[in-house]
């Protein structure tokens, strides 16, 4: 075969020569080479890990962990009570966002409101130091104003109630009648003995008359004397029922005003009950939306607000409250439930803390030593133990200040790379052959 200028035959001999008989050095030296490095991999794939891990967010702190205190209102510092790192205790006022009114008057008033005001239904005490001056109390003003008002509604009506002055009158009345009535039984008492008298008179004259022994006009004079006493003493028997019935009338009249005067007290005590408690209610939203209270007795740490005049927004977490014993620290991490079910107490965890990179500062280690039950929004809550406590792989200690943030990883189950491969295979065979 002839070729153009510049081209090989490749079947020539000198060509066949060199492809059929390559040097024997790097057929031998190749072949080992590729071999070994089989041979390496092959084995490699038994000892290199490749483990399962389960990754979620995690939060270090203790067993009993920080309380952070959150401002529920948008506003400047108004108030700082605490430096930090002091020692606080339960209740005590760290501070005041800005608000109109001035926080001495409204302590002061819901001081007195709990320890001196007595409103029960066997006894009210309003003390007239509550209402000493004006307070400065801004939002709070309304719900104080209608307390003062049923207070003075309150007073008012016990002291110038006009039905308890009627019905002191009608017993005043009532009273008067019983003492006429009685002056009237006496009367009767009297009437009926001259009645008697009358009447024994009447037949004795009424005897002489029939034999003849007085005149008719002796008998009719007898007889009229005797017939007046007895209309007389039916008189009087009729004045008696009039009176009792007219004060049993009155003593009605008394019992209705007795009852509207009840009524009408109730109904003041009620809205007087109300207003108070409604102040009372008004005072604890104030104190929430404004006032930076310790919950718990610790030592306080200030994070981005320390001094007055800076501003805060609702929702911002203004301070923690470290406290005294915190316990253990430990690890609380959420995972997804997803794949949940190989998590189990024991398993090796890693956690990578943010704010120092795991490659200089190593890693924290720890243990699986609780899992939550159910799960809150598709996640369950893991708590990890950490047995060498912040002392990381590098043997670096982490700055603790009550919590600290990373990521941990769960290792579930540590399987060489070679298992790894050869589990699809496996599941294969044992299930479509």
């Amino acid at each position: 075969m002839e070729n153009g200028p510049g081209k090989i035959e490749l079947r020539s001999d000198d060509v066949r020569e060199i492809l059929e008989r390559p040097p024997h050095s790097l057929v031998r030296y190749g072949t080992s080479a590729v071999c070994f490095i089989l041979f390496i991999l092959f084995i490699g794939s038994f000892i290199f890990r490749y483990p399962d891990i389960i990754s979620g967010q995690v939060v270090i702190t203790t067993e009993t962990p920080p309380v952070w205190i959150v401002a529920k209102s948008t506003g400047r510092v108004k108030e700082l009570n605490r430096s930090d790192k002091q020692y606080v205790k339960s209740g005590d006022l760290i501070g005041v966002i800005e608000n109109p009114a001035i926080t001495e008057d409204v302590l002061y008033l819901k001081k007195m409101l709990i320890e001196n005001v007595r409103i029960s239904d066997s006894a009210v005490y309003i003390p007239p130091t509550l209402f000493r001056s004006k307070y400065e109390l801004g939002e709070l003003q309304p719900a104080y104003s209608a307390f003062d008002k049923m207070v003075n509604k309150y007073q008012n009506f016990l002291s110038l109630n006009l039905i308890t002055q009627d019905r002191n009158l009608i017993y005043k009345q009532i009273e008067g009648r019983d003492n006429y009535v009685a002056a009237l039984t006496k009367q009767l008492e009297l009437r009926k003995k001259e009645l008697q008298i009358a009447e024994s008179s009447y037949n004795r004259e009424k005897s002489l008359f029939e034999r003849g022994v007085i005149s008719r006009s002796e008998f009719e004079a007898t007889e009229q004397e005797f017939l007046t006493k007895q209309q007389n003493l039916q008189q009087l028997e009729a004045a008696i029922v009039s009176e009792n019935i007219e004060n049993a009338k009155l003593r009605d009249s008394a019992g209705r005003l007795g009852v509207e005067y009840l009524q009408d007290k109730n109904n003041i005590y009620a809205d007087l009950l109300a207003s108070y408690r409604e102040l009372l209610a008004e005072i604890e939203k104030w104190e929430q939306t404004y006032l930076l209270i310790c919950p718990q007795s610790g030592y306080i740490s200030f994070d981005r607000f320390w001094s007055k005049n800076q501003e805060i927004k609702s929702g911002d977490k203004v301070f923690a409250v470290i406290p005294e014993q915190p316990g253990e620290i430990i690890g609380k991490m959420q995972v997804p439930a997803d794949g949940s079910g190989k998590i189990a107490i024991g398993q090796k965890v890693n956690i990578k803390v943010a704010g120092y990179p795991y490659l200089e500062y190593g890693m924290l280690t720890g243990e699986v030593r609780n899992i939550s039950l159910v799960a809150n929004e598709y996640f369950y809550t893991v708590e990890v133990d950490l047995k060498t406590g912040l002392l990381s792989t590098m043997n670096r200690q982490f700055d603790f200040n009550g919590e600290l943030e990373g990521v941990a990883e769960i290792i579930t189950e540590d399987r060489s790379l070679a298992v790894r491969i050869l589990s699809p295979l496996k599941y294969l065979l044992n299930n479509h052959l």
